[in-house]
């Protein structure tokens, strides 16, 4: 993708470059000074100035830029291409000087009255005075010229330079969100599998089941979910089957509600964002010594899907180190893939874990 950029960018500039110097070229024949007829002799005048000029752009564009400003020669290129300019300047005087002196000298026209004193001679010249000298003309184009090739090789090279590092960036991304994902996978597949190993020796036809939901989502987690996007209600069967799985290492006395929408927009949304915080509910909000609780609502709303899940944090939990690394992997993954247009409130207030997540659709 970068180098089809970088050729097209090549393409245009030099498409760009050819378009101007025939336009400089151009100028001199619909614009000349004779309204009647041509006048070759100015025209070709002004033809063998350009003509310098684009000798120095080509010296530069192709020898002075690539051989030494950009192999870290500044000084070398500075001193070259103004070598360059004063070399082809004075030539061009030099010319012009011969020139002028080889032609043929105009005579003045007489003073008013036709009358010249005597002893006096009019003086002769040799074509009329310019204001600009040829030479200190030459030079200025000459500065003009470099500084506008010079800018726009610069803007060429800023421009792949910024397709490059926004390649970068992307791939930096992608490998992040893939070791991120990496990292909810086993820890969920370790706690349904100990669930599933459990219920074999109580109901066998129930472990079959969980067994076939569990290949489903592994299906999902292992193909579906390392698409950029997915369908929200393949989310949300997802999010329904942890949640059935989940069910079976827990008794009848925790409070469990999930909550999502019968009817669901065709949106899609990233994979796997709120996994980590229903894991985590389940993980450490349930306690078998005291009273626990798991609500888990759901909404589609304004295009924005909002997430809630509050439950109770108990003692035995609190001195868990490892608690809340699956959490701060998602907000990783937020970061990277929404910047700052999400809303994340985490909130601990007398025993209750809260967690209130609203990304767009």
């Amino acid at each position: 993708m970068t180098k089809f950029f970088k050729n097209n960018q090549e393409r245009a500039q030099l498409l760009l470059v050819v378009m101007v110097w025939l336009l400089l070229f151009a100028i001199p024949i619909f614009f000349g000074d004779s309204a009647e007829q041509t006048n070759w002799h100015h025209i070709f005048k002004i033809w063998k100035e350009y003509s310098i000029l684009l000798i120095i752009f080509l010296v530069n564009r192709f020898g002075l830029m690539p051989y030494l400003f950009f192999r870290e020669k500044q000084v070398a290129y500075f001193m070259s291409i103004a070598g360059v300019i004063l070399l082809f300047s004075s030539a061009l005087f030099l010319l012009q000087y011969i020139e002028k002196r080889a032609a043929p000298p105009i005579d003045l026209p007489p003073p008013p009255g036709g009358n010249v004193p005597n002893g006096f001679e009019l003086p002769l010249r040799h074509g009329p005075r310019e204001f600009i000298p040829p030479f200190a003309n030459m030079i200025v184009m000459s500065i003009l010229l470099i500084g506008f090739d010079s800018g726009l090789i610069f803007f060429s090279k800023w421009m792949v330079s910024e397709q490059n590092k926004l390649k970068a960036e992307k791939e930096s991304i992608r490998n992040k969100m893939a070791f991120l994902q990496n990292q909810v996978s086993p820890h969920f597949f370790m706690n349904t599998l100990n669930n599933i190993h459990a219920l074999v020796d109580i109901d066998a036809e129930e472990a079959k089941d969980a067994i076939i939901k569990l290949s489903q989502m592994m299906d999902y987690m292992l193909y579906e979910s390392l698409s950029n996007r997915i369908s929200l209600k393949q989310e949300m069967d997802f999010t329904r089957s942890y949640v059935d799985l989940m069910k079976l290492r827990i008794t009848d006395d925790v409070d469990l509600k999930l909550e999502i929408p019968e009817v669901l927009p065709q949106v899609e949304i990233p994979p796997l964002l709120s996994i980590s915080f229903i894991e985590n509910a389940f993980k450490y909000g349930v306690s078998y010594q005291s009273p626990s609780f798991i609500h888990i609502k759901i909404n589609i709303r304004d295009n924005r899907f909002i997430f809630h899940v509050a439950n109770r944090i108990h003692q035995e939990i609190k001195q868990n180190k490892n608690s809340g690394i699956g959490i701060a992997n998602t907000q990783k993954r937020l970061e990277l893939l929404f910047g700052h247009r999400y809303e994340l409130n985490i909130d601990k207030k007398d025993d209750i874990f809260k967690v209130n997540l609203t990304i767009p659709l």
